[in-house]
């Protein structure tokens, strides 16, 4: 008898389809939903971590800058501080003068009104001294722009590095005022014992500057004057109604004319106190803001000048998202600056700075 083996091969034929339809199947909505679900978790962790570092890489970039500002302000103060009072060898006179920021509207550019005069008596002027917050003279015009309740410092001395009479002839120095200091003890060569000779340079500059050195042979050499104020300014860039951010700002003697220049931006608020060594022993014996009306300072207070106590208060340029400023900030004798509340992260800084070619003289 045969037997048929149809069916068999059907089965089995039917068995393969479904082995290659199972094969052949794809993932389901919901498998699909969720991997959309997780990918978009982790692309919103990503993002919310990419958002975090911008954040921080911001808050440490606006700290560094603030801190750079804080430091390059306190160290140009520290070097004009240490460098007042240097003219070139010659002593501080018995008569000084307070002379204003020069040159300024209506005064004339010259030796006597720098400050500078050797008949009838022999005066200089101050080295240090400033205004506190109010006590600005109408007349001080080349200060502009000031921010209110703030200081300024005016420091005096000359360049370090000294010119001949034959460099300082050159066209270049014909605005430049320069300090020449007698070295010749023979008083019948220099003029009667003339100590100085403060005048411009350029052309003619051998007829006016006729002093020498020791061998009472050679010209002395010449120092450039530096008269530098110090003070905060309401803007950096003060064109039209200005940038508003707020910066230390110098005024500067730069040939016949008085240059004003932001120097450090972000710099809010300035307070200076004078250390006065009346006593004349080589250590100060009082503090003082020299405010007038509370603890003003007389020309012979000024003269006993030995050192500054700087306070500087320095705002980031950008304010900080999610931050109020809460802070206050002690000032010395000025008083406390009150929380101002807006977003921008501040920071203090203050030094005692020790103005040498004053306090050094005293010591011995």
């Amino acid at each position: 008898m045969m037997r048929l083996v149809l069916p068999r091969c059907r089965a089995e034929h039917g068995s393969h389809k479904r082995g290659r339809r199972r094969s052949a199947s794809g993932v389901t909505l919901v498998e699909l939903m969720v991997s959309i679900a997780i990918g978009l978790l982790i692309v919103a962790s990503l993002a919310m971590l990419f958002v975090a570092n911008s954040r921080t890489r911001g808050e440490i970039e606006r700290s560094g800058q603030q801190l750079e500002s804080g430091r390059l302000a306190m160290e140009l103060l520290r070097d004009d501080i240490h460098q007042a009072g240097y003219f070139g060898g010659f002593p501080a006179a018995t008569v000084q003068a307070i002379s204003p920021c020069v040159p300024r509207t209506g005064v004339a550019l010259n030796a006597a009104n720098l400050g500078w005069q050797t008949a009838p008596a022999v005066v200089t002027p101050l080295p240090i001294h400033g205004y506190a917050s109010g006590d600005m003279p109408a007349a001080e015009t080349c200060i502009s722009n000031q921010k209110a309740d703030t200081d300024v410092l005016i420091v005096r001395s000359v360049e370090a590095a000294p010119l001949t009479l034959a460099s300082a002839t050159g066209s270049s120095f014909a605005n430049d005022y320069f300090l020449q200091v007698s070295s010749c003890a023979n008083a019948a060569v220099d003029a009667a014992g003339a100590p100085f000779v403060v005048a411009p340079g350029g052309a003619g500059a051998a007829t006016r500057f006729t002093l020498h050195a020791r061998d009472c042979v050679s010209a002395a050499p010449l120092n450039r004057l530096v008269v530098r104020a110090y003070y905060v300014g309401r803007c950096s860039v003060c064109t039209g109604a200005g940038d508003g951010i707020p910066s230390l700002r110098m005024v500067e003697l730069n040939g016949s004319t008085a240059t004003s220049a932001s120097v450090v931006d972000g710099i809010e608020s300035m307070r200076v106190e004078y250390l006065l060594d009346t006593a004349a022993k080589g250590q100060p014996d009082s503090i003082r803001r020299c405010k007038a009306g509370v603890d003003g300072c007389t020309l012979a207070d000024w003269t006993h000048v030995s050192a500054v106590q700087v306070y500087l208060l320095a705002r980031n340029l950008s304010p900080s998202p999610d931050y109020a400023d809460a802070k206050s900030y002690a000032m010395g004798l000025a008083g406390t600056l009150p929380p101002a509340g807006d977003r921008y992260k501040r920071r203090l800084y203050s030094a005692l700075i020790v103005a040498r070619n004053l306090a050094g003289p005293r010591e011995h």
